[in-house]
């Protein structure tokens, strides 16, 4: 028992962005069940659509990222503590910061780009520029995209391969805002992937201990 309390407390100590982001998600999780019927506008109201985008920017681009666009938390916690944890603990607070920030500016902005594309083209409708957009996704994806620079190198270029595969695949099968933004955000973690200074070192990724 006191060696697996040890190994916990190295995780929530090695990673505390992580895990107090997670513990803030629980909090506005709860919050948006307790809202009932309001639930879709209190969730329109921090999103990162068109109208907002042109509107207020900075705070629903910070605002977005406190919710979850769904009514369970927990499905969350396995890529917590499996890609923001690990890359938390090997890129430092502040560099796993600047990843995650850029990617999730990336992503909104070029999927939202898209977007406006797709209603002036008459190929979306004009309600979707107050559309929900909300979400970790585009930060998770960009900081996972950085990861992938601590894979061994014999495997590195071929995981990276097929991850940009699915999701390209994924964003032309299904084009949507969202999906544009998931493939941008991962590129963009990739483009990132010098702030990955030890990335050549034996050290893994995963783990509590390192």
């Amino acid at each position: 028992m006191a060696r697996a309390l040890g190994v916990v407390g190295r995780c929530l100590s090695g990673a505390p962005a992580t895990f107090t982001w997670l513990a803030v998600l629980a909090v506005t999780t709860r919050v948006q069940r307790a809202a009932g019927g309001s639930r879709s506008q209190l969730l329109r109201s921090q999103s990162t659509n068109l109208n907002h985008l042109s509107e207020e920017p900075t705070r629903v681009l910070a605002a977005s990222l406190f919710w979850l666009d769904g009514k369970s938390w927990w499905p969350y916690v396995p890529p917590f503590a499996a890609v923001l944890a690990p890359a938390e603990r090997r890129l430092g607070t502040v560099r796993w910061l600047v990843v995650g920030t850029v990617a999730h500016l990336t992503g909104t902005y070029l999927g939202q780009g898209y977007l406006r594309w797709s209603i002036r083209a008459r190929q979306a409708p004009p309600r979707l520029a107050d559309a929900h957009d909300v979400g970790v996704s585009y930060f998770l994806l960009g900081v996972a995209g950085t990861l992938s620079a601590y894979l061994p190198r014999r495997r590195r270029a071929r995981v990276r391969a097929a991850a940009v595969g699915v999701l390209a695949a994924n964003a032309m099968v299904r084009p949507t805002f969202t999906e544009v933004g998931h493939l941008s955000a991962f590129i963009t973690g990739l483009a990132l992937s010098p702030l990955a200074t030890d990335r050549d070192t034996t050290r893994t990724t995963g783990g509590c201990t390192g």
